[in-house]
Parts: structure tokens; C-alpha cells; sequence
């Protein structure tokens, strides 16, 4: 610990002299490079001055040059446009190089004005700063060019070197003796304050130093007691606040993702994992917001919150995940009104959607089924109105059918307000006790004679009584629309009922010999009103809601139900009850 405070100080005092000399050194060297580039541009301009005033034809360009050596101590040179060297006060002109690709004329040839240069002068073994004007007398153009070698620079700089060295090795001489009477006295504190800080690092706050000193060591001490105090207390109320806010965003029925202005996530809740189907253990947070949402309708509402500070709602198809999305984005602001990122709300309408499609279906479907029997009435009506009343046989038959249509409008007023009652509950009410078994028998009775009228077998296989906690009279009429509806599309076959355990499930097969319906049918058989055969479905007086009904009784009792058939084979469907003791801790 010594040794690195004692080379700390070292390092620490030796750089800052270093530093000081430095600055220093460059301060000096370019105020003095400044008042010399000064003094050369106003020297520039006033030879310029005097070269205008004293040109003549023939005039002598080297006797001038050298005259104004002589005033200004400094080299004077005069080039043309061609950047051949005309005069020069320190060198034979002849013998000199083209100047016109030196720095000082390339850039006075572009702008007309005084441009400086500073490089290594071979001639004077020296740097030497230049300073050049570009320059036109009487329609001709030269270059005005004035030099000085930068020698009381360099013997500065010689000697800021030399007296450095001195202070450097003065520096840390002094350096470590202060370090040897320091370190003594912090070497306990600062390991104390190590030990603290490990600590702390590790989550434990609150601890505290023992100390007895009153000097600045003793003051930190101090400090650090009480930052570790008033650490413990705000890492537990973030913690605290964290938690809350946790969980009031994982309580929210809507996705939310907090992203910053480089479109990162910097917090997002359970439910929006849910929505996007992301794995549970998925990171997500400081990835890209577009890494989990791949939507350019999403992307361009991000891009307008963020860059213009405007709210964007929006509903669209996430084709990604076959779901509609309600989207609220809105800008997250400071209390400047500075636009730092966005809050982005997602709500799953998918449910919503479906289902107020499927309530448009149902009224436009229940207003054409219930149009056809009733224009059917009243055109009879109208008939027999008309003067077919008094004709016997044939009111008598007109009778007949509007009997039919009423006795079609009767059933589908029932199974209608049947399946709107079904679907208006979460749960049911009138839990009792059903008889699976006895149940069945009763339907079969109902069903036999309409059964025998097609030659059709009614069959079941019930090893003993299943009691089920459910109304009988929906269990009933479960059973008689799956039943009825096997006997309504079954030539001369059989209809099968079984009904077996498995645990924790009542498990109950349908399956006849019928004619069965191709896989096309198969999402959409327990829809309201839909028919695979509309014409043989009505024919033989089916409301088109046998099937919706029985599939919502199930749900109703927590079950489940599937269907599987082949054309021409016949059709098998499986429905799943809990069994009675599974219902009654459901119904708990």
C-alpha cells in the first residue's frame, strides 16, 4: 500500500510539473510564434505599400528587396505568377527553386490575403516562419514574401528543458519525503475504507468505521459512515419503488415497453412477452425495440413519437403473429418538455375482433334464417287470403306447411335463446349431480324411433354410472343435438356412444358411419349457423346451431371438445368433463 501511495505521489507530482512545464513552454512559444506572424503580416503589407508607390519600369526588384532588409532586419523575397523566384535579399535568385508550391504562396494565391507557413529552413539549419501576399501592379501579379528565422524560440525552448529537469528532480525528491509522512497516516484509514467499500459493493450497507481522528482522513471517515447510512436507505426505497412499480406494470392487462430515443428497451412487462410470444426468459431489456417487434406500421408510429413528440394510436394486423393490435405510443418527456424516448401500450384486440365479427354474423345469419320461414308463412298466407281457402285440399296442404315453417321458426327461437343464455354465463349456476349413463339412455329412447325410420343403430358402451357435477338438462341436450345430428347425416349404419375414465377427465365418444365431411370443415363445424351440406341441413329441419350449442355446454362444465372425420367413413367427435371431483374444487 506504501509503495503505491509513495509512487502515486511520484507519478502524480512529476506529471503535473511536466504538465505545468508543458503549457507553459507552448504558451510562451505560440504567443511569441503569434506576435511574430504579427509583426511579418504588417511588414508584408507595408513593403506592398512601398513596392506599388516605387514601381517603374525597369524597376529594380533586388535593390529593393535588400533596401528593406535593411529597415526590417528580415528576408525579403518577390516571386511572379509563375513562381519564379525575381529577388531575394539573403540568396542568388537564379539559383533558387520555383516557390510556387510553397504553402504560404499556394494559399495567398487562393485568397489574397496574408498566409503564414512555418517549416525547416535548410539554408539557416533553423525553423523559419513565412509570410506571404499575393500582390498586382499594373495588371501583373507577384507574390510578396517576407521570412525570419525562429531562433530566439528555440534558445527559449532550450532553456525551459534544461531548468525543467531541475524542478522535476527537485519535484520528486519532495515527492517522497511528503508520501513517507502521508502514507503513515492514511494507510489504516484507507484499508477500513476498502474493507467498507467491498462491503457495500456486496450489498451489505449500513456498516459503520471506527474513528477517532478529527483531520481530513477522519472527516472522509465521517462521510463515508454516513453515505453508507443514507446508501442502505435509498438502494431499500428504489427497491421498494422498483418492486411496486414491477408490480403494478405485470398487474396491467396491456403490454407496456419503455424505450429511449436510440429506440432501446429500457423496461417492458410480463404481459408483453404474453402478446409477443417471447419466451419467458427472454432478455430483452437495452436490445433494440425492433429486435422483438417486427412491424413497419409499429416501427414508423415509433419513429414519429420519437422524432416529432406526438401520440400515435393505431389498430393493425401483426400478421407475425396472426393477431390484431391496438398500439398507443406516446412520448416520454422531462420536466424541460425534453422528447427522451416512448412509452409503446399494446393491446391484444384479437378476442374483441373475432368475436364482434362473429356477433355481425350472427345477426345478418339469424336475420336470414328466421327470413326464409317467415316469407314462406306469409306467402302462404297471402295465398290462401287471395281465395285458395275455399279450395280444401289445397288450404289443408298450405296449412300443412306453414305448420312446418312455424314448427322451423319455433326450434330456432329456442336454440337461439338457448346458446344466448349458454353463452352469457362464466359459469353455471345450477350445479347438481348428473348421470352420465342415465342421461344416454333417455336420449337413445328419445331417438330410436327416428333412428329406425333410417335403419340406423343406435349403440353405446358404458362401463358403470359417471356421476359429473353439472345440470342434467344441458348434459341432456348435449347429448341429444350430438346424437341427432350423427342420425341426421348416417345412411343405414350405426351411431356409437362410449363413455370411459380417464382420469381427470369423463371421457365421451360420438362416432357414426355417416358420411363425414372433408378436413376444409373441420375449424369451422362449431361456428353458429355454418353447415357443411346447407341443403340436406335444412331439409331435415336443422337450425344450424346444434353443434355451436353443444360446444359451448362443454366449455361451459371446463370441458373440452374436438372432431375428427373422413368422407365417406363417417365422423368421430370426443368431448372431455372433468370428473366430479375436479368440478368441485373448480366450483370452490
Amino acid at each position: 500500500m506504501r509503495k503505491k501511495i509513495l509512487g502515486t505521489f511520484i507519478i502524480i507530482i512529476t506529471v503535473l510539473t511536466l504538465s505545468f512545464v508543458m503549457i507553459t513552454n507552448n504558451s510562451l512559444i505560440s504567443a511569441m510564434l503569434i506576435q511574430h506572424e504579427t509583426n511579418l503580416t504588417n511588414e508584408v503589407r507595408l513593403t506592398e505599400n512601398l513596392l506599388k508607390v516605387s514601381y517603374h519600369e525597369a524597376f529594380d526588384f533586388q535593390g529593393f528587396c535588400e533596401e528593406i532588409k535593411q529597415s526590417i532586419n528580415a528576408r525579403v523575397t518577390i516571386i511572379n505568377s509563375e513562381g519564379v523566384v525575381l529577388a531575394d535579399s539573403d540568396e542568388v535568385p537564379e539559383l533558387m527553386n520555383n516557390h510556387l508550391n510553397r504553402a504560404e504562396i499556394i494559399e495567398t494565391n487562393k485568397t489574397g490575403q496574408p498566409e503564414t507557413a512555418k517549416r525547416f529552413s535548410n539554408t539557416l539549419n533553423t525553423d523559419s516562419l513565412y509570410v506571404a501576399k499575393k500582390t498586382t501592379i499594373e495588371g501583373v501579379n507577384y507574390f510578396i514574401r517576407i521570412s525570419e528565422p525562429l531562433v530566439d524560440i528555440d534558445a527559449i525552448t532550450k532553456a525551459i528543458r534544461s531548468y525543467s529537469m531541475l524542478v522535476i528532480i527537485f519535484t520528486a525528491l519532495m515527492a517522497i519525503l511528503i508520501s513517507f509522512i502521508i502514507t503513515r497516516r492514511i494507510t489504516k484509514s484507507l484499508y477500513q475504507l476498502t474493507e467498507m467499500s467491498n462491503l457495500i459493493s456486496n450489498g451489505e450497507y449500513g456498516k459503520k468505521i471506527y474513528n477517532q481522528s478529527k483531520d481530513q482522513i477522519g472527516l472522509l471517515t465521517d462521510s463515508f459512515n454516513l453515505m453508507s447510512k443514507n446508501l442502505e436507505r435509498s438502494i431499500n426505497e428504489i427497491t421498494s419503488r422498483n418492486s411496486e412499480l414491477e408490480s403494478i406494470l405485470n398487474s396491467m392487462i396491456n403490454g407496456i415497453i419503455a424505450i429511449d430515443k436510440n429506440r432501446n428497451i429500457l423496461m417492458i412487462n410480463k404481459i408483453s412477452f404474453e402478446i409477443l410470444n417471447l419466451p419467458e426468459d427472454y432478455v430483452v431489456e437495452n436490445e433494440s425495440m425492433y429486435k422483438i417487434i417486427r412491424n413497419d406500421e409499429i416501427a414508423e408510429m415509433v419513429e414519429i413519437s420519437i422524432n416529432q413528440g406526438v401520440s400515435q394510436i393505431k389498430e393493425i394486423q401483426y400478421v407475425h403473429l396472426d393477431k390484431i393490435l391496438r398500439i398507443y405510443i406516446n412520448p416520454i418527456r422531462t420536466a424541460n418538455d425534453e422528447n427522451i424516448g416512448s412509452i409503446v401500450v399494446i393491446q391484444d384486440v384479437t378476442q374483441i375482433r373475432k368475436l364482434e365479427q362473429m356477433r355481425s354474423d350472427f345477426v345478418s345469419n339469424v336475420s336470414h334464417e328466421l327470413k326464409t320461414p317467415l316469407t314462406s308463412i306469409k306467402g302462404f298466407v297471402d295465398t290462401l287470403k287471395q281465395g285458395a281457402i275455399n279450395d280444401h285440399d289445397t288450404a289443408m296442404r298450405f296449412l300443412d306447411i306453414i305448420e312446418i315453417e312455424s314448427d322451423r321458426l319455433h326450434r330456432l327461437i329456442t336454440d337461439i335463446l338457448l346458446l344466448s343464455e349458454i353463452e352469457s354465463m362464466d359459469r353455471d349456476s345450477e350445479y347438481l349431480e348428473a348421470n352420465l349413463k342415465a342421461v344416454l339412455e333417455e336420449v337413445f329412447e328419445m331417438l330410436k324411433s327416428k333412428a329406425d325410420e333410417k335403419n340406423i343403430a343406435l349403440k353405446f358402451s358404458v362401463e358403470r354410472d359417471y356421476i359429473i357435477s353439472a345440470n342434467r338438462d344441458r348434459i341432456k341436450q348435449m347429448f341429444i343435438n350430438l346424437i341427432d345430428n350423427a342420425v341426421k347425416y348416417t345412411e343405414k349404419g350405426q351411431v356409437q356412444v362410449t363413455i370411459v375414465e380417464k382420469n381427470p377427465w369423463i371421457q365421451i365418444l360420438v362416432k357414426d358411419t355417416g358420411i363425414g365431411f372433408s378436413e376444409v370443415h373441420k375449424e369451422r363445424l362449431f361456428e353458429r349457423f355454418y353447415r357443411v351440406d346447407k341443403g340436406r341441413s335444412r331439409s331435415q329441419g336443422g337450425t344450424g346451431l346444434g353443434l355451436s350449442i353443444v360446444k359451448h355446454i362443454v366449455l361451459l362444465y371446463k370441458g373440452k371438445i374436438s372432431v375428427e372425420s373422413t368422407p365417406g367413413q363417417g365422423t368421430t367427435f370426443e368431448i372431455l368433463l372433468p370428473n366430479k371431483s375436479i368440478m368441485e374444487k373448480l366450483n370452490k
